[in-house]
């Protein structure tokens, strides 16, 4: 049994091992404690059965779950290998992107004057209604006299 207990110690770190008697029934943690950041990693083994049972069982179910700790370990490993790189890559593209210039931005719009600011003075009003668009009198004039609008005079 410490045989196999051997190589998961060796990969995890630490293995807290946790017996307790209920009954008839023997109820066993295999608690991983290891450095890994990850929750699945350090998710125990329980298992509860009667002696003769895990006399017969324990050592499969250590080493189905030895491989299965094993094979999610290397999965963690390969995906934060692989988000290593795409940070790389994308900070790369940042520095090229910066380093080419970025286009100069757009001015601000214009503020339209909504009539509460102090400061302005009457001439800034008149100035700004003069730049309003005013109606043209030919294409009201144009109008048809049963009321209702040509649209094509609009054009």
């Amino acid at each position: 049994m410490f045989q196999e207990l051997e190589a998961f110690v060796r990969e995890t770190g630490k293995v807290t091992l946790t017996m307790k008697m209920a009954g008839d029934l023997m109820a066993v943690v295999v608690m991983p404690c290891g450095d890994s950041k990850e929750v699945a990693l350090r998710q125990p083994l329980v298992l509860t059965a009667s002696p003769a049972d895990l006399d017969e069982g324990f050592v499969e179910a250590l080493q189905s779950f030895h491989g299965v700790h094993r094979s999610l370990a290397e999965q963690v490993s390969a995906t934060n290998e692989i988000l290593q790189a795409a940070e790389k890559s994308q900070a790369g593209k940042a520095q090229k992107a910066l380093s080419k210039g970025s286009k100069p931005a757009l001015p601000a719009p214009a503020s339209q004057p909504d009539g509460n600011d102090e400061d302005e003075s009457p001439d800034a009003e008149n100035a700004t209604a003069a730049q309003s668009p005013t109606v043209d009198a030919t294409s009201a004039s144009a109008a048809p006299a049963d009321g209702k609008s040509d649209l094509f005079a609009l054009l």
